[in-house]
């Protein structure tokens, strides 16, 4: 994350202090503040969290997920995490019984929200939900939270994850890729460099992020360009600054992975 050296306002979750869900549906409003961060935690329900405004970074053992405004990202249950922020964002959280959602991955995932997901969960959130058992709810409301569920079962993945590894031998690569992204070293030169073969290194890029080297590299690449978009920075510049000799070539790999152009994600 771009703001390591910067001082995080630390918040813990609020529901941390429940072993259980006080409903099987349980909806969560949040702002965090300009580089906010819930602190790393876990918990034995699935949750799918919601980005209003602003742009947040979930951090987990598997890697560093992007959530733009407009869309959410699935934690299933018992899966450590943290929720950031650099420059600020709303969010809504579904907290749902564990379960209670079958179709979507066991792991944590960014998915693709669509207009009735989005009009339900505005309107989810203005149910009287209490930290207690005690708030009842309408026949119609009720009606509402279980269309919402079955909706976001229907949602599709997005490829906003990054995976990391502590991994000896690609470690070096991975930060020296993070702080370069324009870099464009080839697997030959880390060959030489790091006393590997470049099979080696191949096989250990597949066996422990799951992906290529060529392909990690263009996921590091979507997720600077994401950040620096955020910030409102022109297209052209961020496009020059992740080393892509024409910004034709930047923009075609961005509506790959996204399905959008660079120019609609600043609008949007």
């Amino acid at each position: 994350m771009s703001s390591k050296r910067q001082q995080w306002l630390l918040f813990k979750p609020r529901l941390s202090i429940f072993s259980t869900l006080p409903y099987p549906v349980f909806m969560k409003a949040k702002d965090l503040p300009p580089l906010g961060k819930i602190i790393g935690h876990k918990h034995n329900w699935d949750q799918l969290v919601y980005a209003v405004s602003g742009l947040l970074e979930v951090n987990s053992i598997n890697g560093d997920h992007l959530i733009p405004s407009g869309q959410a990202i699935w934690i299933p249950a018992n899966q450590l995490h943290s929720i950031a922020s650099i420059h600020g964002a709303q969010l809504r959280s579904v907290h749902l019984q564990k379960g209670l959602i079958k179709q979507l991955d066991k792991e944590i995932t960014v998915l693709k929200v669509d207009n009735l997901v989005r009009e339900l969960i505005t309107k989810a959130s203005e149910f009287p939900f209490s930290e207690t058992i005690n708030a009842t709810f309408s026949k119609q409301q009720i009606r509402l939270l279980n269309v919402l569920v079955d909706e976001i079962a229907q949602l599709e993945a997005v490829p906003l994850c990054l995976p990391l590894s502590n991994d000896a031998l690609l470690l070096p690569i991975l930060i020296w890729q993070q702080q370069k992204p324009e870099s464009n070293k080839t697997l030959q030169m880390w060959s030489e460099e790091l006393g590997a073969s470049t099979k080696t290194i191949a096989r250990r890029f597949d066996s422990k992020l799951g992906i290529s080297f060529s392909k990690w590299r263009e996921q590091l690449r979507l997720h600077k360009a994401i950040q620096w978009l955020s910030e409102k920075r022109p297209v052209t510049d961020v496009a020059l600054s992740l080393g892509y000799d024409s910004l034709p070539a930047f923009i075609q790999m961005f509506k790959r992975q996204t399905g959008t152009t660079p120019g609609k994600f600043i609008k949007n």
